[in-house]
């Protein structure tokens, strides 16, 4: 039975990033975003994958963003890492540097014992800085959390920038802090320095921490389109 749940989760995951894929590349010509993908096949006991879809687009005072994350990793036969993050949020603009949004999120994590965690919130956010080269958001918001043993109103606080190093290599960083009464602090920060290539593809170096409450570290190489 638990094996059945585990390819169950599995056909999920992969039939998610497969589905927004091909949902996102209908959406309008003006929207932009990235897919990448990869991993390592050692032998037939030991293999990791990462992928990775972004996508946005602006109409108006509304931008809308999308992203999806899944990792996994299986060492000598054994599965060690199996998560799933979707994300996707809307904005409406207040003025050139105040914005209101929604927020819906979920993360699926096969070894994380309180199951799934559904969030739904509503927040502010502030353009902190936008350059040329550099540009920073700070977001705040009060959100619902549901898991299998808990459902809460939680504190949420997001913290992105961007830096352009050169016409075709730039870094973003992305921090996500979480905490209510019961459901203690959660943590997710997505590190990537990406190379971009004038035909689009895009070779990336990455590396996601997230504590909740187990702190786990995944430093991978991938290789993507942009559009």
């Amino acid at each position: 039975m638990e094996e059945n749940k585990i390819e169950k989760y599995y056909k999920l995951s992969i039939a998610t990033i497969l589905v927004a894929f091909f949902l996102l590349i209908a959406f309008p010509v003006q929207a932009t975003g990235s897919a990448k993908l990869g991993g390592t096949f050692v032998n037939s006991e030991s293999a990791s994958i990462n992928s990775s879809l972004d996508y946005q687009w602006e109409d108006g005072k509304w931008q809308q963003t999308f992203e999806t994350d899944y990792q996994y990793k299986k060492e000598d036969n054994t599965e060690v890492m199996h998560e799933l993050f979707l994300n996707t949020k809307a904005n409406y603009t207040l003025s050139p540097r105040y914005y209101l949004f929604g927020v819906a999120q979920y993360d699926y994590d096969k070894f994380r014992t309180d199951g799934d965690r559904k969030v739904l919130g509503l927040g502010y956010g502030m353009k902190l800085l936008r350059t040329e080269r550099l540009k920073a958001s700070n977001e705040s918001s009060i959100a619902q959390l549901n898991t299998d043993t808990i459902s809460e109103v939680i504190f949420r606080n997001s913290l992105w920038f961007s830096y352009k190093v050169t016409d075709n290599v730039n870094f973003t960083n992305k921090f996500l802090y979480e905490e209510g009464s019961n459901s203690g602090v959660f943590i997710r920060n997505e590190t990537a320095l990406n190379y971009n290539f004038s035909n689009g593809l895009v070779l990336s170096l990455n590396n996601t921490y997230t504590e909740d409450p187990i702190d786990n570290n995944v430093l991978s190489f991938s290789i993507g389109k942009k559009w």
